[in-house]
């Protein structure tokens, strides 16, 4: 009887002992936490040497107008989101301006004259600083103008005896300041498209009027100084 009760407090002691073991085993094995990796957003980066081509047309406040076409190259570097730079264009012309005078002469005589001024081309050397959103670019621009006018005028006088009239050529390369602003948008890879306003000041060392009015879309191909057109932010 002795060992029959030895026995049975035995395996009771047993079973009891066991039950944490058996429980633990029973519990899953919890997975690791996955997490996805961060997204590293791709920005476009305007940092490198670029050259393009441009058309547009252009203005005077004295009412001449005409087209015009050239191409530009510069230089980017960007820090954060601006960026800075400097670029010079050159760009044919067919503007035009006139000016015609008749005044009344004493005696029955009067006398005309009109000088028809034409802008062979312009030039702007200039420092650009803009701020960029991804691919869009929005920049202003301020340095140096120049530009060549060739004029041809003609004067003459009429009396009750006749008249007579004497034609004469000249052209000259004025110089001034010039502001603008555009924007540029990246494409595809290296290409950009931009527009631009530029105005043009050359005192009273130009033609009817001493503004010039540009207006110019165009493209540009960048040399940047990696072969990805693209930096990431982590």
């Amino acid at each position: 009887m002795a060992m029959y009760r030895f026995l049975k407090i035995s395996l009771v002691a047993a079973a009891v002992a066991s039950t944490p073991v058996a429980a633990d085993a029973a519990d899953p094995i919890p997975a690791p936490a996955y997490r996805a990796a961060p997204l590293i957003p791709v920005i476009y980066d305007w940092t490198g040497f670029y050259v393009g081509g441009h058309a547009g047309f252009g203005w005077t406040g004295g009412g001449g107008s005409g087209v015009l076409g050239g191409g530009q190259a510069g230089f980017n570097y960007q820090v954060g989101q601006w960026v800075l730079g400097v670029e010079g264009q050159v760009s044919a012309t067919s503007i035009k301006d006139s000016v015609s005078a008749t005044v009344v002469l004493p005696g029955f005589a009067f006398g005309t004259a009109r000088a028809d001024a034409t802008v062979d081309w312009i030039s702007t050397l200039a420092a650009r600083a803009g701020w960029a959103f991804d691919r869009w670019l929005v920049y202003g621009k301020v340095g140096g103008a120049w530009a060549h006018v060739s004029v041809d005028a003609v004067a003459g006088i009429t009396t009750i005896n006749g008249g007579a009239s004497a034609a004469a050529s000249a052209d000259k390369t004025s110089s001034g300041l010039m502001l603008g602003f555009g924007a540029e948008y990246a494409l595809w890879d290296n290409w950009t498209a931009k527009a631009e306003y530029n105005m043009m000041d050359f005192g009273n060392d130009f033609i009817t009027d001493n503004k010039l009015h540009v207006f110019k879309a165009g493209v540009n191909y960048r040399f940047g100084f990696g072969p990805a057109p693209a930096v990431t932010r982590y």
